[in-house]
């Protein structure tokens, strides 16, 4: 049986993910500011393309990565993908007056962030649904309940640190978290979920693509909410 440590560990892996996965488009009024990176619209939704492809390939590949370099290296070696993109987040300010060498920072961070997600939720879920044999269902709600938690929190900090002038402040905290995180991880067994992320390597089941396409939609919908909700912030925006 893992230890409370480990368990509680997970969890506030899946708070910290979540509040990582929003900085970016939290702090979407910076990249497309004139007083801030000066990027275009479309400039601005390019810049998570990088970050969709290689969440969907860490996905899809993270049972083939668990059973060549177990379960616990793919954590952590999601947690690093993650901390370099906070790093080169909040390193991208200095190069605010050089648009052109801050979008190349700025995608490879919004990719190493992609890589991340997508391997440490795998492994997150994959843990939680070892660590609680007969209360699966019930953890996996809980990672996923604190992972929201963490998408919510991201706009308000990034409003509380873009009032004291100093945005870059939140990835530099959400980096020494992630620091945090794999000192720990490392220390932690983190050893009962080895079969699990074996026989998550095979086939996907009947309701797979209805699922995935639910998803899509509700991501297209969420992402939409989030943007548009700029345009109703009292002052003026272009839109087009």
């Amino acid at each position: 049986m893992p230890r409370r440590t480990e368990v509680l560990l997970i969890y506030v892996t899946g708070l910290i993910q979540g509040l990582a996965l929003v900085t970016f488009p939290a702090a979407s009024s910076i990249f497309t500011s004139a007083h801030g990176f000066g990027f275009s619209d479309s400039r601005y939704g390019m810049m998570f393309i990088p970050q969709v492809i290689l969440a969907i390939f860490a996905s899809s590949l993270g049972p083939l990565l668990a059973r060549r370099w177990t379960l616990k290296n793919v954590l952590l070696s999601g947690l690093a993908a993650d901390l370099l993109a906070m790093i080169l987040l909040a390193c991208s300010h200095w190069l605010q007056d050089s648009p052109g060498a801050a979008y190349a920072i700025l995608l490879l961070a919004t990719g190493s962030l992609g890589f991340g997600f997508g391997t440490v939720v795998m492994a997150t879920n994959t843990y939680v649904q070892q660590f609680c044999p007969g209360r699966e269902n019930r953890a996996v709600l809980i990672l996923n309940a604190l992972l929201g938690a963490g998408t919510a929190l991201a706009p308000l900090l990034v409003a509380i640190f873009l009032g004291l002038g100093a945005w870059w402040l939140l990835p530099t905290i959400v980096a020494v978290a992630f620091v945090g995180l794999l000192l720990m991880s490392a220390k932690q067994p983190l050893e009962a979920a080895a079969g699990e992320a074996t026989a998550l390597g095979g086939s996907l089941p009947s309701g797979f693509w209805l699922f995935a396409a639910a998803v899509l939609l509700y991501g297209i919908a969420e992402t939409l909410n989030g943007n548009v909700g700029s345009v109703f912030d009292g002052g003026p925006r272009r839109v087009c």
